[in-house]
């Protein structure tokens, strides 16, 4: 499969923890085990816009059947 990305389409680990209000570990260790995309540019890893906005649906969906 290939996927085309814009530069404009990635975050830094750095900003997507912070965007999913998770520690920088976490997503790595989310990239490892397949739960979210990353994307490798030489020693530094990204993570897809799009990988971020599905994970943040994800934990509010689980939010609002926690609540219910």
């Amino acid at each position: 499969m290939e996927i085309k990305v814009t530069t404009d389409d990635l975050v830094s680990v750095l900003n997507a923890a912070a965007e999913l209000g998770r520690p920088r570990i976490t997503i790595y260790r989310w990239v490892e085990r397949g739960k979210i995309h990353g994307i490798r540019l030489g020693e530094i890893l990204f993570i897809p816009r799009s990988e971020v906005e599905r994970i943040s649906k994800e934990q509010e969906a689980a939010k609002k059947e926690e609540a219910a």
